[in-house]
């Protein structure tokens, strides 16, 4: 076995040597050489960021018009004087501190769950529930029930089980 090894090797060595030394092409020159081997260019393509766009300068006016589409995306932030957080389109009152908040209109939009009714909006139904099921104002309950979780794994295995059928049809 060794000696098939060594065999095996010495052929695989001289079949990668003929053509650089053994085979002629018609002028007399070997078939290949080794000048003609070249790496392959790994460098990185020049590219260049988008263009974003600049918001104005803290205290300045953002236009609103038709020919500005990104001036619908900007609003402004402030406090009130009661220290409420108030989200506008429209310049704060002079001397109020703001900062201005952009959003990209193609982003992805998730549309939100029910929230469950808490405790006072259910009345007496929520007297039979179980303590751990009466939410209190402001909880806005679990999204993964156990019964969503049930369904969504029963309809994967529906579409598993419509889909063994279609293959062997």
């Amino acid at each position: 076995m060794k000696l098939f090894n060594k065999v095996m090797l010495a052929l695989l060595v001289l079949a990668l040597l003929l053509p650089f030394a053994v085979l002629k092409n018609d002028e007399g020159k070997p078939l290949m050489s080794f000048s003609t081997f070249s790496l392959p260019d790994i460098s990185l393509p020049e590219f260049s960021l988008p263009e974003m766009p600049s918001l104005p300068a803290s205290g300045a006016p953002v236009e609103t018009d038709d020919s500005n589409p990104s001036g619908k995306n900007v609003f402004y932030q402030w406090r009130d004087a009661d220290g409420n957080l108030n989200f506008t389109s429209e310049p704060p009152p002079e001397g109020v501190e703001f900062s201005l908040k952009g959003y990209d209109p193609n982003a992805n939009v998730i549309q939100a769950l029910e929230p469950m009714p808490i405790e006072s909006e259910v009345g007496v139904e929520a007297a039979a529930q179980s303590p751990a099921q009466i939410r209190e104002p402001g909880d806005i309950g679990n999204p993964y029930s156990r019964e969503s979780i049930e369904k969504l794994f029963n309809d994967a295995k529906n579409i598993e089980k419509m889909l063994n059928e279609r293959l062997q049809q």
